[in-house]
């Protein structure tokens, strides 16, 4: 399944569901929770482990957010590598 996450607000609900395999993508104001100090870092450290999670490198751009201050173990992808993870996975799921 990939996950796309837009909001902040969405980001526990989004963990609390994701198994094994799948890709998150965290879009829009959702990458504010992917900052290395966070109150997420020892989840999404673990989640990444077994889910492909990354966020857009234009959003992080956007927010201000340098590479080097995400949480261990997410990756940046440019909107290439979007639209390859949509055509991979048969089922999406967007977090509004």
């Amino acid at each position: 399944m990939l996950h796309l996450i837009f909001q902040s607000s969405e980001v526990d609900a989004v963990l609390e569901r994701i198994e094994a395999g799948d890709a998150v993508v965290f879009l829009g104001s959702s990458i504010l929770r992917l900052v290395g100090r966070g109150g997420l870092a020892k989840v999404l450290t673990q989640s990444a482990k077994s889910c492909y999670l990354c966020a857009l490198s234009d959003d992080l751009s956007l927010f201000g957010i340098d590479r080097g201050d995400l949480i261990d173990g997410i990756r940046v992808i440019e909107y290439v590598e979007w639209v390859e993870l949509a055509a991979t996975h048969k089922q999406s799921l967007s977090w509004c």
